[in-house]
């Protein structure tokens, strides 16, 4: 009975041991096949944004995705979720330090709450068109700007867009400031936004944007005020009569990533997500003009009275007292410079 037991022993190690090494290979194996592309671990990457899935920036990251795969040769891959389904943006920023979303693809509005020095840029009538804006946020000065974010635990990768910001009403058009005067309108989480509607006489109401379309359509405000690929694409049409092309702000949009999760990628992986990023986002400004260009005519189409010969100069002079007020926390120097690039 000993030596049957102890045979009976001896086979219960010689298993194990085979089972032990079996692990052990299967682990390594999928170890090396997570980076049999130059050192490119398999990894899935998370990115969202709160703009419809027919939007320009879905067309970008869908652009991102492209890139990222083809230059890792699929070992990165790139999931998108558009329509706030990961949450406002607000809350998606919030998410990069919690590991609830990897990237997200968002306006300047929620900056204000992180990085103040960043909405400088939301300044009303700062840019002259979007070629200036360009020249500014891809220069040093956006650069500077983006390395703000550091302290915030996010890394800005590039500067996209939304492009410039248009007012859309359901109560009367608007020609002149005075015609703004105690509509309510949605407005981005943005001190500088809402200062501004204020001293154009407007009462300025922040919400979520996945929350717009209904506010808007139960009369929850009267207005709100996106660049036209946004009005088109959230179907605002369908809540709105009137559209004033103001173009009182220019939009830029910041492509995101957690700054700990970055700083973990390999050198190469880094460089990959920078300069997919940047290609993808010069192809969403490109996409960005091109839906401006088709779309407005469409809007007239779908009913909307639009509005395109404004004197700007009333309004401008209009928000003035936004300038006295936040020329101290940017700097003097620092608006000059971005009004005077040539």
């Amino acid at each position: 009975m000993k030596k049957i037991a102890g045979i009976l022993m001896s086979l219960i190690m010689v298993f194990a041991l085979a089972a032990c090494g079996e692990n052990e290979s299967a682990s390594s194996s999928g170890s090396d096949s997570g980076s049999d592309s130059g050192g490119i671990e398999k990894m899935t990457l998370k990115v969202g944004h709160t703009l419809s899935d027919t939007s320009h920036y879905q067309e970008g990251l869908k652009k991102f995705k492209e890139l990222v795969e083809e230059k890792s040769d699929g070992q990165i891959t790139v999931e998108i979720f558009p329509n706030g389904s990961l949450g406002g943006e607000r809350e998606m920023i919030e998410g990069l330090d919690i590991g609830t979303v990897d990237m997200v693809l968002s306006s300047t509005g929620p900056m204000s709450g992180f990085a103040p020095e960043v909405t400088v840029v939301d300044l009303p009538f700062l840019f002259r068109d979007a070629d200036h804006a360009h020249k500014v946020l891809d220069g040093e000065i956006g650069q500077d700007l983006l390395k703000k974010l550091e302290s915030e635990g996010m890394k800005g990768l590039s500067w996209w867009e939304n492009g410039f910001r248009n007012v859309t009403n359901n109560v009367r058009p608007v020609e002149k400031p005075e015609d703004l005067k105690g509509l309510k309108l949605r407005t981005m989480e943005n001190e500088i936004h809402m200062a501004a509607f204020e001293e154009m006489g407007a009462d300025p109401t922040p919400m979520a944007f996945p929350e717009l379309f209904t506010a808007l359509q139960q009369g929850v405000v009267d207005g709100e005020e996106n660049p036209v690929p946004v009005i088109w694409s959230s179907r605002f049409y369908e809540v709105q009569d009137y559209l004033t092309m103001t173009r009182h702000v220019y939009n830029p949009s910041i492509m995101l990533i957690s700054k700990s999760k970055f700083d973990g990628y390999s050198e190469e992986v880094q460089n990959l997500l920078l300069e997919s990023s940047k290609e993808a986002g010069d192809y969403e400004r490109q996409v960005v003009q091109d839906m401006e260009d088709k779309y407005l005519s469409q809007l007239e189409e779908k009913g909307m009275n639009v509005i395109t010969d404004v004197d700007l100069e009333p309004f401008e002079k209009a928000v003035q007292p936004v300038y006295d007020k936040y020329s101290e926390q940017f700097g003097k120097d620092l608006i000059e410079n971005i009004k005077n690039t040539k």
